[in-house]
Protein backbone atom coordinates (compact mmCIF):
# COMPACT_ATOMS: atom_id res chain seq x y z
CA UNK A 1 0.00 0.00 0.00
CA UNK A 2 1.26 3.42 -0.76
CA UNK A 3 0.24 6.88 1.04
CA UNK A 4 -0.71 9.11 -1.95
CA UNK A 5 -1.26 12.64 -2.16
CA UNK A 6 -4.11 13.91 -4.44
CA UNK A 7 -4.31 17.13 -6.37
CA UNK A 8 -6.65 18.41 -3.74
CA UNK A 9 -4.76 17.95 -1.08
CA UNK A 10 -6.29 14.67 0.47
CA UNK A 11 -4.05 11.58 1.65
CA UNK A 12 -5.40 8.32 0.31
CA UNK A 13 -4.28 4.97 0.94
CA UNK A 14 -3.61 3.60 -2.94
CA UNK A 15 -2.47 0.38 -4.44
CA UNK A 16 -0.58 -0.70 -7.68
CA UNK A 17 -3.17 -1.96 -10.58
CA UNK A 18 -3.25 -5.55 -11.18
CA UNK A 19 -1.80 -7.62 -14.09
CA UNK A 20 -5.20 -7.43 -15.67
CA UNK A 21 -5.81 -3.85 -15.39
CA UNK A 22 -1.77 -3.60 -16.88
CA UNK A 23 -3.55 -5.30 -20.12
CA UNK A 24 -6.27 -2.64 -19.95
CA UNK A 25 -4.06 0.20 -19.37
CA UNK A 26 -1.47 -0.35 -22.24
CA UNK A 27 -4.15 -0.78 -24.62
CA UNK A 28 -6.07 2.46 -23.44
CA UNK A 29 -2.92 4.15 -23.80
CA UNK A 30 -2.83 2.78 -27.44
CA UNK A 31 -5.76 3.16 -28.27
CA UNK A 32 -7.70 5.26 -26.04
CA UNK A 33 -6.84 8.52 -27.63
CA UNK A 34 -9.34 7.43 -30.88
CA UNK A 35 -11.21 5.16 -29.34
CA UNK A 36 -13.38 4.05 -25.89
CA UNK A 37 -11.82 1.05 -25.21
CA UNK A 38 -12.39 1.67 -21.15
CA UNK A 39 -16.22 1.65 -21.72
CA UNK A 40 -18.60 -0.66 -20.23
CA UNK A 41 -22.08 -0.22 -21.46
CA UNK A 42 -25.21 -1.66 -21.05
CA UNK A 43 -29.24 -1.28 -20.54
CA UNK A 44 -31.58 -4.00 -18.32
CA UNK A 45 -35.20 -3.12 -20.28
CA UNK A 46 -37.66 -3.74 -17.18
CA UNK A 47 -41.09 -4.64 -18.92
CA UNK A 48 -43.94 -3.52 -17.22
CA UNK A 49 -42.16 -1.11 -15.57
CA UNK A 50 -40.47 -0.46 -11.75
CA UNK A 51 -40.90 1.93 -9.06
CA UNK A 52 -37.54 4.46 -9.59
CA UNK A 53 -37.49 5.89 -7.09
CA UNK A 54 -36.77 3.09 -5.11
CA UNK A 55 -34.76 1.37 -7.53
CA UNK A 56 -32.47 3.98 -7.42
CA UNK A 57 -32.22 4.02 -3.83
CA UNK A 58 -31.58 0.11 -4.29
CA UNK A 59 -28.71 1.05 -7.01
CA UNK A 60 -26.85 3.28 -4.30
CA UNK A 61 -27.24 0.49 -1.91
CA UNK A 62 -25.46 -1.66 -4.12
CA UNK A 63 -22.72 0.78 -4.76
CA UNK A 64 -22.11 0.71 -0.93
CA UNK A 65 -21.68 -2.96 -0.86
CA UNK A 66 -19.33 -2.67 -3.75
CA UNK A 67 -15.80 -2.01 -3.73
CA UNK A 68 -15.03 -1.55 -7.49
CA UNK A 69 -17.72 0.43 -8.16
CA UNK A 70 -16.02 3.03 -5.78
CA UNK A 71 -13.08 2.62 -7.01
CA UNK A 72 -10.87 5.75 -8.59
CA UNK A 73 -7.17 5.94 -10.33
CA UNK A 74 -4.91 8.46 -10.16
CA UNK A 75 -1.75 8.86 -12.16
CA UNK A 76 1.67 8.12 -10.42
CA UNK A 77 5.57 9.06 -11.44
CA UNK A 78 6.84 5.91 -9.56
CA UNK A 79 3.94 3.49 -10.76
CA UNK A 80 2.12 5.39 -13.57
CA UNK A 81 -1.13 4.50 -12.28
CA UNK A 82 -2.70 3.77 -8.87
CA UNK A 83 -5.83 2.93 -7.55
CA UNK A 84 -7.98 3.69 -4.59
CA UNK A 85 -11.59 3.08 -2.81
CA UNK A 86 -13.94 6.17 -2.06
CA UNK A 87 -15.66 5.40 1.05
CA UNK A 88 -18.62 7.09 -0.85
CA UNK A 89 -20.24 7.88 -3.80
CA UNK A 90 -20.57 10.97 -5.84
CA UNK A 91 -22.72 9.72 -8.81
CA UNK A 92 -25.77 11.22 -9.65
CA UNK A 93 -28.28 8.59 -10.39
CA UNK A 94 -30.57 10.93 -12.71
CA UNK A 95 -33.99 9.54 -14.02
CA UNK A 96 -34.25 10.52 -17.97
CA UNK A 97 -38.24 9.82 -20.15
CA UNK A 98 -37.41 8.68 -23.17
CA UNK A 99 -40.94 7.58 -23.44
CA UNK A 100 -41.85 10.29 -25.98
CA UNK A 101 -39.60 8.89 -28.93
CA UNK A 102 -40.01 4.94 -30.12
CA UNK A 103 -37.52 2.33 -28.29
CA UNK A 104 -35.09 1.49 -31.17
CA UNK A 105 -34.29 5.59 -30.99
CA UNK A 106 -33.71 5.06 -27.17
CA UNK A 107 -31.19 2.41 -27.72
CA UNK A 108 -29.71 4.70 -30.30
CA UNK A 109 -29.08 7.39 -28.02
CA UNK A 110 -28.03 5.11 -25.11
CA UNK A 111 -25.37 3.30 -27.45
CA UNK A 112 -24.29 7.03 -28.23
CA UNK A 113 -23.40 7.63 -24.76
CA UNK A 114 -22.39 4.28 -23.80
CA UNK A 115 -19.30 5.59 -26.09
CA UNK A 116 -18.67 8.75 -24.48
CA UNK A 117 -15.08 9.58 -23.08
CA UNK A 118 -14.84 8.38 -19.81
CA UNK A 119 -11.92 10.70 -17.81
CA UNK A 120 -9.47 7.94 -15.63
CA UNK A 121 -8.20 10.30 -13.01
CA UNK A 122 -9.38 11.20 -9.61
CA UNK A 123 -12.74 11.41 -10.46
CA UNK A 124 -15.98 8.92 -10.99
CA UNK A 125 -15.82 6.88 -13.33
CA UNK A 126 -19.21 4.92 -13.39
CA UNK A 127 -21.97 6.47 -15.16
CA UNK A 128 -25.49 4.94 -14.17
CA UNK A 129 -28.90 6.40 -15.48
CA UNK A 130 -32.93 4.93 -14.88
CA UNK A 131 -34.54 5.53 -18.39
CA UNK A 132 -38.53 5.80 -19.19
CA UNK A 133 -38.76 4.34 -22.19
CA UNK A 134 -42.19 4.26 -24.79
CA UNK A 135 -44.43 1.33 -23.67
CA UNK A 136 -44.24 0.68 -19.89
CA UNK A 137 -40.87 -0.24 -19.73
CA UNK A 138 -38.01 0.77 -17.92
CA UNK A 139 -34.27 0.66 -17.52
CA UNK A 140 -31.30 0.81 -15.49
CA UNK A 141 -28.34 2.45 -18.40
CA UNK A 142 -24.96 1.57 -16.80
CA UNK A 143 -21.68 2.80 -18.63
CA UNK A 144 -18.55 1.06 -16.38
CA UNK A 145 -14.93 1.96 -16.46
CA UNK A 146 -13.56 -1.53 -17.86
CA UNK A 147 -10.26 -0.57 -15.65
CA UNK A 148 -12.66 -1.20 -12.40
CA UNK A 149 -15.58 -3.99 -14.10
CA UNK A 150 -15.41 -6.60 -16.34
CA UNK A 151 -19.09 -8.11 -17.91
CA UNK A 152 -18.95 -11.25 -14.59
CA UNK A 153 -18.36 -8.29 -12.01
CA UNK A 154 -21.17 -6.24 -13.90
CA UNK A 155 -23.88 -8.84 -14.19
CA UNK A 156 -23.33 -9.62 -10.20
CA UNK A 157 -23.58 -5.94 -9.03
CA UNK A 158 -26.85 -5.73 -11.44
CA UNK A 159 -28.01 -8.77 -9.12
CA UNK A 160 -27.07 -7.04 -5.85
CA UNK A 161 -29.02 -4.41 -7.25
CA UNK A 162 -31.86 -6.25 -8.58
CA UNK A 163 -31.80 -8.52 -5.07
CA UNK A 164 -32.15 -4.80 -2.78
CA UNK A 165 -34.60 -3.67 -4.79
CA UNK A 166 -37.24 -6.74 -4.62
CA UNK A 167 -36.41 -6.99 -0.61
CA UNK A 168 -37.28 -2.68 -0.60
CA UNK A 169 -40.97 -3.43 -2.53
CA UNK A 170 -41.70 -7.66 -2.00
CA UNK A 171 -40.69 -8.03 0.82
CA UNK A 172 -37.63 -10.80 -0.25
CA UNK A 173 -34.59 -11.81 1.52
CA UNK A 174 -31.71 -9.39 1.92
CA UNK A 175 -28.90 -10.68 -0.32
CA UNK A 176 -25.83 -11.50 1.32
CA UNK A 177 -23.01 -9.62 1.55
CA UNK A 178 -20.49 -8.98 -1.47
CA UNK A 179 -16.86 -9.51 -0.75
CA UNK A 180 -13.77 -6.83 0.33
CA UNK A 181 -11.99 -5.66 -3.23
CA UNK A 182 -8.70 -5.48 -1.66
CA UNK A 183 -7.53 -8.80 -0.10
CA UNK A 184 -8.34 -10.03 -4.20
CA UNK A 185 -6.15 -6.95 -5.13
CA UNK A 186 -3.51 -7.87 -3.14
CA UNK A 187 -3.30 -11.55 -3.41
CA UNK A 188 -2.85 -10.63 -7.08
CA UNK A 189 -0.24 -8.13 -6.56
CA UNK A 190 1.56 -10.95 -4.54
CA UNK A 191 1.28 -13.30 -7.68
CA UNK A 192 4.30 -10.87 -9.23
CA UNK A 193 8.01 -12.39 -9.08
CA UNK A 194 5.96 -15.17 -6.75
CA UNK A 195 7.47 -19.04 -7.39
CA UNK A 196 3.61 -19.62 -9.14
CA UNK A 197 4.83 -16.56 -11.91
CA UNK A 198 8.05 -18.49 -12.59
CA UNK A 199 6.21 -21.43 -13.04
CA UNK A 200 3.85 -20.58 -15.16
CA UNK A 201 6.50 -18.83 -17.59
CA UNK A 202 7.95 -21.84 -17.75
CA UNK A 203 4.38 -23.88 -18.68
CA UNK A 204 3.71 -21.28 -21.55
CA UNK A 205 7.57 -21.53 -23.13
CA UNK A 206 7.08 -25.67 -22.75
CA UNK A 207 3.88 -25.27 -24.61
CA UNK A 208 6.16 -24.27 -27.82
CA UNK A 209 9.25 -25.37 -27.17
CA UNK A 210 8.45 -29.05 -26.49
CA UNK A 211 5.74 -29.10 -29.23
CA UNK A 212 5.67 -29.53 -32.63
CA UNK A 213 5.05 -25.73 -34.42
CA UNK A 214 1.20 -24.67 -34.38
CA UNK A 215 -0.41 -23.78 -37.56
CA UNK A 216 -2.62 -20.78 -38.06
CA UNK A 217 -6.55 -20.97 -38.45
CA UNK A 218 -9.01 -18.45 -40.12
CA UNK A 219 -12.58 -17.67 -39.87
CA UNK A 220 -11.65 -15.74 -43.64
CA UNK A 221 -12.80 -17.84 -46.13
CA UNK A 222 -9.60 -15.68 -47.84
CA UNK A 223 -7.39 -17.38 -45.83
CA UNK A 224 -4.72 -15.02 -44.77
CA UNK A 225 -2.17 -17.29 -44.12
CA UNK A 226 -2.18 -18.59 -47.84
CA UNK A 227 -1.45 -15.11 -48.26
CA UNK A 228 1.52 -14.93 -46.31
CA UNK A 229 2.72 -17.71 -47.45
CA UNK A 230 3.43 -16.38 -51.20
CA UNK A 231 6.31 -14.92 -49.73
CA UNK A 232 7.15 -17.82 -47.32
CA UNK A 233 5.56 -21.05 -48.15
CA UNK A 234 6.88 -22.64 -44.98
CA UNK A 235 5.44 -20.17 -42.53
CA UNK A 236 2.56 -21.57 -40.02
CA UNK A 237 2.22 -18.60 -37.68
CA UNK A 238 0.30 -15.43 -39.43
CA UNK A 239 0.34 -11.06 -39.00
CA UNK A 240 -3.36 -9.98 -38.41
CA UNK A 241 -3.02 -7.71 -35.61
CA UNK A 242 -2.36 -4.14 -38.17
CA UNK A 243 -5.10 -1.85 -38.72
CA UNK A 244 -7.59 -0.10 -37.29
CA UNK A 245 -9.03 -1.23 -34.14
CA UNK A 246 -12.63 0.24 -34.99
CA UNK A 247 -15.57 -2.36 -34.68
CA UNK A 248 -18.63 -3.49 -35.38
CA UNK A 249 -21.03 -6.69 -34.15
CA UNK A 250 -22.80 -9.56 -34.97
CA UNK A 251 -25.22 -11.77 -33.56
CA UNK A 252 -26.54 -14.58 -34.05
CA UNK A 253 -29.13 -16.48 -31.79
CA UNK A 254 -30.02 -19.85 -31.44
CA UNK A 255 -33.32 -21.37 -30.55
CA UNK A 256 -34.40 -22.07 -27.10
CA UNK A 257 -35.12 -26.00 -28.31
CA UNK A 258 -31.79 -25.69 -29.95
CA UNK A 259 -29.78 -24.21 -26.87
CA UNK A 260 -31.81 -26.50 -24.31
CA UNK A 261 -30.89 -29.90 -26.86
CA UNK A 262 -26.96 -28.57 -26.39
CA UNK A 263 -27.37 -28.19 -22.10
CA UNK A 264 -29.25 -31.70 -22.00
CA UNK A 265 -26.51 -33.51 -23.94
CA UNK A 266 -23.64 -32.15 -21.68
CA UNK A 267 -25.59 -32.99 -18.62
CA UNK A 268 -26.18 -36.73 -19.50
CA UNK A 269 -22.84 -37.20 -21.21
CA UNK A 270 -21.29 -34.94 -18.10
CA UNK A 271 -19.88 -32.82 -20.89
CA UNK A 272 -18.50 -29.10 -19.98
CA UNK A 273 -20.72 -26.63 -21.93
CA UNK A 274 -17.49 -24.56 -22.60
CA UNK A 275 -15.53 -27.68 -23.99
CA UNK A 276 -18.61 -28.27 -26.17
CA UNK A 277 -19.03 -25.25 -27.08
CA UNK A 278 -15.16 -25.01 -28.19
CA UNK A 279 -15.89 -28.25 -30.18
CA UNK A 280 -18.14 -26.63 -32.38
CA UNK A 281 -16.26 -23.32 -32.84
CA UNK A 282 -12.76 -25.47 -33.75
CA UNK A 283 -14.81 -27.47 -35.86
CA UNK A 284 -15.97 -24.41 -37.71
CA UNK A 285 -11.96 -23.00 -37.62
CA UNK A 286 -11.12 -26.98 -39.29
CA UNK A 287 -13.93 -26.42 -41.72
CA UNK A 288 -12.55 -22.87 -43.00
CA UNK A 289 -8.72 -24.57 -43.06
CA UNK A 290 -9.08 -27.28 -45.12
CA UNK A 291 -10.38 -30.10 -42.77
CA UNK A 292 -6.67 -28.90 -40.56
CA UNK A 293 -7.02 -31.21 -37.15
CA UNK A 294 -4.89 -28.71 -35.61
CA UNK A 295 -6.62 -25.95 -34.88
CA UNK A 296 -5.84 -22.89 -32.12
CA UNK A 297 -7.91 -20.00 -30.79
CA UNK A 298 -7.92 -17.81 -27.44
CA UNK A 299 -9.39 -18.75 -24.73
CA UNK A 300 -10.46 -15.55 -22.37
CA UNK A 301 -10.59 -16.64 -18.91
CA UNK A 302 -12.51 -14.93 -16.02
CA UNK A 303 -10.75 -16.42 -13.23
CA UNK A 304 -13.49 -16.36 -10.38
CA UNK A 305 -12.66 -19.83 -8.82
CA UNK A 306 -13.98 -18.56 -4.97
CA UNK A 307 -16.61 -16.52 -3.16
CA UNK A 308 -14.76 -13.59 -2.75
CA UNK A 309 -13.46 -13.72 -6.34
CA UNK A 310 -16.97 -13.95 -7.73
CA UNK A 311 -18.42 -11.35 -5.32
CA UNK A 312 -15.38 -8.31 -5.41
CA UNK A 313 -15.82 -6.74 -8.12
CA UNK A 314 -13.18 -5.87 -10.69
CA UNK A 315 -11.42 -7.20 -13.55
CA UNK A 316 -10.25 -10.51 -13.39
CA UNK A 317 -10.28 -11.54 -17.27
CA UNK A 318 -7.06 -12.68 -18.86
CA UNK A 319 -6.28 -14.19 -22.82
CA UNK A 320 -4.84 -17.86 -23.45
CA UNK A 321 -3.77 -19.60 -26.49
CA UNK A 322 -6.65 -22.89 -26.77
CA UNK A 323 -4.38 -26.05 -29.16
CA UNK A 324 -6.44 -28.92 -29.44
CA UNK A 325 -5.49 -31.80 -32.26
CA UNK A 326 -8.42 -33.84 -32.82
CA UNK A 327 -7.76 -36.60 -35.44
CA UNK A 328 -10.56 -38.08 -37.34
CA UNK A 329 -11.31 -40.71 -36.17
CA UNK A 330 -12.32 -39.28 -32.61
CA UNK A 331 -15.96 -39.00 -31.11
CA UNK A 332 -17.57 -35.80 -30.53
CA UNK A 333 -17.73 -36.32 -27.29
CA UNK A 334 -14.55 -37.97 -27.16
CA UNK A 335 -12.84 -34.58 -28.38
CA UNK A 336 -15.20 -32.98 -25.87
CA UNK A 337 -13.66 -34.11 -22.98
CA UNK A 338 -10.26 -33.81 -24.90
CA UNK A 339 -10.77 -30.20 -24.98
CA UNK A 340 -12.02 -30.23 -21.22
CA UNK A 341 -8.46 -31.61 -20.17
CA UNK A 342 -6.72 -29.29 -22.07
CA UNK A 343 -8.87 -26.03 -20.68
CA UNK A 344 -8.33 -27.91 -16.88
CA UNK A 345 -4.69 -27.52 -17.66
CA UNK A 346 -4.85 -23.89 -19.12
CA UNK A 347 -6.66 -23.00 -16.19
CA UNK A 348 -4.00 -23.77 -13.65
CA UNK A 349 -1.61 -21.33 -15.13
CA UNK A 350 -3.65 -18.66 -16.07
CA UNK A 351 -2.64 -15.72 -13.92
CA UNK A 352 0.10 -14.70 -16.13
CA UNK A 353 -0.26 -11.57 -18.02
CA UNK A 354 -1.21 -11.71 -21.62
CA UNK A 355 2.31 -9.86 -22.64
CA UNK A 356 4.63 -12.12 -20.37
CA UNK A 357 2.88 -15.48 -21.61
CA UNK A 358 3.57 -14.09 -25.44
CA UNK A 359 6.93 -13.31 -24.80
CA UNK A 360 7.11 -16.70 -23.43
CA UNK A 361 6.32 -18.68 -26.23
CA UNK A 362 7.64 -15.98 -28.77
CA UNK A 363 11.39 -17.41 -27.21
CA UNK A 364 10.17 -20.86 -29.97
CA UNK A 365 8.45 -19.43 -32.36
CA UNK A 366 10.50 -19.02 -35.98
CA UNK A 367 12.82 -16.31 -35.76
CA UNK A 368 11.28 -14.20 -38.59
CA UNK A 369 7.92 -14.02 -36.61
CA UNK A 370 6.86 -10.55 -35.30
CA UNK A 371 5.72 -9.70 -31.27
CA UNK A 372 2.42 -9.82 -32.28
CA UNK A 373 2.58 -13.00 -34.72
CA UNK A 374 -0.26 -15.53 -33.92
CA UNK A 375 -1.41 -19.21 -34.40
CA UNK A 376 -5.07 -18.22 -33.62
CA UNK A 377 -7.40 -15.63 -35.08
CA UNK A 378 -10.75 -15.66 -32.95
CA UNK A 379 -10.93 -15.60 -28.93
CA UNK A 380 -13.59 -16.78 -27.29
CA UNK A 381 -15.71 -16.29 -24.27
CA UNK A 382 -18.35 -18.37 -22.61
CA UNK A 383 -20.58 -16.89 -20.22
CA UNK A 384 -22.74 -19.45 -17.85
CA UNK A 385 -25.89 -18.64 -17.12
CA UNK A 386 -26.65 -17.13 -13.98
CA UNK A 387 -29.98 -17.26 -12.25
CA UNK A 388 -32.01 -13.71 -13.45
CA UNK A 389 -34.09 -11.66 -10.87
CA UNK A 390 -37.02 -10.44 -12.90
CA UNK A 391 -37.93 -6.92 -11.76
CA UNK A 392 -40.86 -5.99 -13.98
CA UNK A 393 -44.31 -8.58 -14.87
CA UNK A 394 -42.64 -10.38 -18.02
CA UNK A 395 -38.74 -11.28 -18.18
CA UNK A 396 -36.23 -8.66 -18.20
CA UNK A 397 -34.13 -7.98 -21.54
CA UNK A 398 -30.07 -7.05 -20.79
CA UNK A 399 -28.47 -5.13 -23.97
CA UNK A 400 -24.83 -4.95 -24.03
CA UNK A 401 -23.86 -1.77 -26.20
CA UNK A 402 -20.41 -1.98 -28.32
CA UNK A 403 -18.36 0.46 -27.34
CA UNK A 404 -16.93 0.52 -30.60
CA UNK A 405 -13.66 -0.77 -30.55
CA UNK A 406 -12.03 -4.20 -30.88
CA UNK A 407 -8.93 -4.99 -29.12
CA UNK A 408 -8.23 -8.72 -30.75
CA UNK A 409 -9.55 -8.72 -34.61
CA UNK A 410 -12.39 -11.06 -33.42
CA UNK A 411 -13.76 -11.66 -30.47
CA UNK A 412 -16.89 -14.21 -29.87
CA UNK A 413 -19.07 -14.25 -26.67
CA UNK A 414 -21.38 -16.96 -26.39
CA UNK A 415 -23.86 -16.09 -23.50
CA UNK A 416 -27.33 -17.04 -22.39
CA UNK A 417 -30.52 -15.09 -23.03
CA UNK A 418 -32.15 -13.71 -20.12
CA UNK A 419 -35.37 -13.97 -21.07
CA UNK A 420 -35.80 -17.75 -22.46
CA UNK A 421 -31.99 -19.02 -21.57
CA UNK A 422 -31.30 -19.67 -25.15
CA UNK A 423 -27.66 -18.80 -26.67
CA UNK A 424 -26.49 -15.99 -28.19
CA UNK A 425 -23.06 -15.94 -29.75
CA UNK A 426 -21.82 -12.26 -30.52
CA UNK A 427 -18.99 -11.50 -32.36
CA UNK A 428 -17.26 -8.66 -32.38
CA UNK A 429 -15.03 -8.05 -35.30
CA UNK A 430 -12.30 -5.54 -36.79
CA UNK A 431 -14.04 -3.71 -39.90
CA UNK A 432 -10.66 -4.16 -41.55
CA UNK A 433 -11.05 -6.76 -43.46
CA UNK A 434 -14.50 -6.94 -43.58
CA UNK A 435 -15.31 -9.77 -42.07
CA UNK A 436 -19.64 -9.97 -41.93
CA UNK A 437 -20.21 -12.37 -45.16
CA UNK A 438 -16.97 -14.83 -43.56
CA UNK A 439 -18.56 -14.91 -40.57
CA UNK A 440 -22.65 -15.08 -41.45
CA UNK A 441 -21.04 -18.70 -43.08
CA UNK A 442 -19.05 -19.04 -39.99
CA UNK A 443 -21.63 -19.24 -38.32
CA UNK A 444 -23.68 -21.71 -39.83
CA UNK A 445 -20.79 -23.92 -39.61
CA UNK A 446 -20.54 -23.55 -35.93
CA UNK A 447 -24.24 -23.56 -35.40
CA UNK A 448 -23.93 -27.24 -37.16
CA UNK A 449 -21.32 -28.69 -35.73
CA UNK A 450 -23.03 -27.66 -32.04
CA UNK A 451 -26.25 -29.50 -33.24
CA UNK A 452 -24.68 -32.32 -34.92
CA UNK A 453 -22.47 -33.43 -31.91
CA UNK A 454 -26.24 -32.81 -29.94
CA UNK A 455 -27.98 -35.14 -31.94
CA UNK A 456 -25.16 -38.15 -31.82
CA UNK A 457 -22.43 -37.49 -29.63
CA UNK A 458 -20.63 -39.89 -31.27
CA UNK A 459 -20.82 -38.67 -34.64
CA UNK A 460 -16.44 -38.51 -35.67
CA UNK A 461 -14.48 -35.32 -36.66
CA UNK A 462 -14.36 -36.52 -40.20
CA UNK A 463 -18.06 -37.39 -41.23
CA UNK A 464 -18.85 -33.76 -39.59
CA UNK A 465 -16.40 -32.18 -41.52
CA UNK A 466 -17.44 -33.73 -44.27
CA UNK A 467 -21.04 -32.39 -43.64
CA UNK A 468 -20.40 -28.90 -43.20
CA UNK A 469 -18.23 -28.56 -45.72
CA UNK A 470 -18.16 -25.39 -47.49
CA UNK A 471 -19.80 -24.91 -51.04
CA UNK A 472 -19.11 -23.27 -54.19
CA UNK A 473 -22.42 -21.61 -53.36
CA UNK A 474 -20.44 -20.41 -50.59
CA UNK A 475 -17.14 -19.44 -51.71
CA UNK A 476 -18.84 -17.88 -54.83
CA UNK A 477 -20.58 -15.32 -52.64
CA UNK A 478 -17.89 -14.17 -50.96
CA UNK A 479 -15.94 -13.36 -54.16
CA UNK A 480 -19.55 -11.73 -55.97
CA UNK A 481 -19.61 -9.89 -52.87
Amino acid sequence: MIEKILPDGSKVTAFPISIPQQFMFFMSAQYGAKYPVNNIGLCCFIHGGADLEILRDALYEAISRCDTMRLRFTPDEKYKILQYITPETEMNIDIIDMSDIPLEEAKLKLQSISREDIPTYNCEIHKISLIRFKGNTDGIFMRLHHFAMDAYSTGVFLRDASEIYLHKTKGTAYPKPMRPYLPVLLQELQYINSPQQTEDKDYWFRSLSEADEPVFTDYMLDNRLTQQQKKNPSQRFADIHSGSPEAGTLIFSMSEDESKRILSVCEEKQLSVCAFLSMGLRTALSVFNNNETDVSFKMIVNRRGTVAEKKSGGIRINYFPMRSIIPGDMKFADAVNEISLIQNDIYGHCSLSFWDMLIERHKSMPSDAKPDSTYDSIGLSYQPPTEHIQLGSSPDEVIWFNNGASMIPLYLTIKHRTTDGGFDFIFEYRKDPDPVYDLNIFFTKLRGALLAGAEDPDITAHVLLKQLKITDEERKGKNNG
